[in-house]
């Protein structure tokens, strides 16, 4: 009485006995077929005497099929892994050839900016040669300028020169024709 206080303090006794009582909830380790001596039909051993309730031939089939299962288990992972080993090779193949592409492509890529590289460059050094020539340009119309001034200088000088000298021509002209009238005076 003990024992069974301890087990059910603080339970209510009503739904204790209820549930004593209940065949529901009851837990047995044996099934009821076998208190009757009769059998599961899907019990492949007796559990009473642990002999083999299956027959011989059923024994064989049941070996050979499985035998057959496992041959087609084995050529079913075998032809899982053909297939799995040509997709990798495949992967890889796709891989190499998309890697040598981007390679080209790099290639390519560089070729292409060195050449626009020099072309600036060289672009730049023509437009550093125009500006040279436009200056030189320049400086040569400068001194055309200067010199076609010079010129007209020149001319004007040399105009008054020629003024001057046949000024003087008729200055002597006329000094000496003064002097030769004079003279003939």
């Amino acid at each position: 009485m003990a024992a069974w206080g301890k087990k059910h303090a603080g339970k209510d006794p009503v739904r204790d006995e209820c549930e004593e009582r209940n065949c529901f909830t009851e837990i047995r380790k044996e099934d009821v077929t076998d208190e009757h001596g009769e059998r599961e039909p899907f019990a492949e051993t007796d559990e009473h005497t642990g002999a083999d309730t299956k027959k011989p031939e059923d024994t064989a089939e049941d070996l050979t099929a499985k035998r057959k299962r496992m041959k087609m288990d084995k050529a079913c992972s075998k032809t899982k892994n053909k297939s799995k080993h040509a997709l990798r090779k495949k992967q890889l193949k796709r891989q190499k050839r998309d890697y040598l592409h981007s390679l080209k492509l790099l290639n390519v890529l560089e070729e292409y900016i060195t050449d626009e590289q020099k072309e600036e460059e060289e672009e730049g050094k023509e437009e550093e040669l125009i500006r040279i020539f436009q200056e030189q340009q320049k400086r040569w119309q400068q001194y055309r300028s200067v010199m076609r001034e010079r010129l007209k200088e020149m001319k004007l000088l040399r105009d008054q020169f020629v003024k001057a000298l046949e000024d003087f021509e008729d200055l002597c002209d006329r000094v000496f024709s003064d002097e030769d009238s004079e003279l003939d005076n």
